[in-house]
């Protein structure tokens, strides 16, 4: 079974990548490749700096759980800012499969590495709540359906 969820995942994966090409960019006009459409935009924070506020102010935070959870909006911000500046430091030729499934790889790299900066602070500014500010997390992030 688990050699079927494995399959299907590098199956999956293969087809997602395969998107990525010149083909799609074509398709899709003006966006460009997917390297075009992550780099060449500016970041944007204010969207998750809201919605910071926002569950702030619903789950109604002490001073140090307000302290802990900006740690974790603040390393957020700075994982998106590395994985952005690590993907985009030299342009890959996307010409090819290879390449594309290479430059698919590296940001999901990237990804994980940002995951694993953000997600000790996120743990211990959940930690820090109580039951009930934990219920109210729990389904504000599932309705969000954030990972």
């Amino acid at each position: 079974m688990q050699y079927l969820n494995v399959s299907a995942l590098v199956i999956a994966s293969t087809l997602l990548v395969a998107g990525f090409g010149p083909a799609r960019a074509e398709k899709d006009g003006d966006r460009g490749s997917v390297y075009d459409r992550i780099c060449a935009a500016p970041t944007e924070h204010s969207h998750h700096h809201k919605m910071a506020q926002r569950l702030a102010e619903h789950l109604d935070l002490t001073d140090a759980q307000k302290a802990a959870y900006k740690e974790f909006v603040d390393a957020r911000t700075k994982a998106v800012d590395d994985t952005k500046t690590t993907l985009c430091a030299t342009k890959p030729d996307l010409s090819t499969f290879e390449s594309r499934l290479t430059f698919h790889q590296n940001m999901l790299k990237a990804r994980l590495a940002a995951l694993e900066v953000e997600n000790p602070k996120l743990l211990a500014f959940y930690k820090s709540l109580d039951a009930d500010q934990k219920a109210k997390f729990d389904r504000f992030r599932s309705r969000r359906d954030r990972e």
